[in-house]
């Protein structure tokens, strides 16, 4: 977000708040753990760990037979180091924003929201059958904890893009839901047409990554955000409306 001060003030402030966000620090220590036990075990294309990723990634038959914990325990699995990597570097960078702007726990609750908001967005927008991927990764959260940052500030303009906070929040959601329904896979008229063009031009690796996910963490930060917006009611606006009652009522009697 854009801010003022020194650019030296601006780094100082943000490294205070990146510091002190234990919340923040906390994702990023269990989610670098759990990649580090996959390592040990040899990846999750051996075993364990393979069998960890059939009972904890997110699937649609897995959902379906029952394993209903899928829809938030597969945030907690990476494919990879890089993965992992860059999902981490997110939370700092943006989950300690949101901590300091909105409270440890809406910052926690966010990112729960989002990886369940994903977890749907990826059920009901990917293909299915034995074609249907496996979802893992706290994508969705991380995407949630953006759409809330956007949100709760959308007039704030969103360094290095030259965009306020409500278009840069828009133009994710839209992408994220447009990049999901062109995947040839889903067989949506026109979208996929699109899909199979893009595929057919080289540009088929792009549907391999959880779009559907995207969408549906994103969705699940912003109505967070909104509903953190929200008018609240107080003994102020209460005693307000009362006075604002009595008036009109006073006003027809007489």
């Amino acid at each position: 977000m854009s801010s003022t001060g020194t650019p030296f003030a601006n780094a100082a402030r943000n490294l205070r708040q990146l510091r002190n966000s234990p919340a923040a620090w906390s994702w990023v220590v269990v989610i670098l753990g759990i990649q580090v036990l996959v390592t040990a075990v040899g990846g999750w294309e051996r075993q364990p760990a393979r069998a960890w990723f059939e009972l904890f990634g997110l699937s649609r038959a897995g959902v379906f037979s029952g394993k209903i914990w899928q829809l938030v325990s597969y945030g907690f699995l990476h494919g990879s180091w890089l993965h992992v990597g860059l999902n981490a570097l997110f939370i700092l960078l943006v989950g300690s924003r949101i901590e300091h702007m909105a409270g440890r726990g809406a910052m926690i609750r966010t990112t729960l929201g989002g990886v369940l908001g994903g977890g749907i967005g990826h059920l009901i927008l990917t293909r299915s059958g034995v074609a249907a991927p496996l979802l893992v990764g706290i994508s969705g959260g991380c995407v949630a904890l953006l759409l809330m940052m956007t949100t709760l500030s959308p007039q704030s303009r969103m360094m290095p893009l030259p965009v306020s906070g409500k278009s840069l929040g828009l133009g994710i959601l839209l992408a994220g839901l447009m990049l999901a329904l062109i995947d040839p896979e889903l067989g949506i008229p026109g979208f996929s047409k699109l899909g199979k063009f893009l595929a057919d031009h080289g540009m088929g690796a792009g549907f391999h990554i959880g779009h559907a996910c995207h969408f549906g963490g994103g969705v699940a930060g912003w109505l967070y955000g909104r509903w953190l917006l929200r008018p609240r009611i107080t003994l102020e606006r209460l005693r307000r409306d009362r006075e604002r009652r009595e008036a009109m009522a006073s006003k027809w009697i007489g």
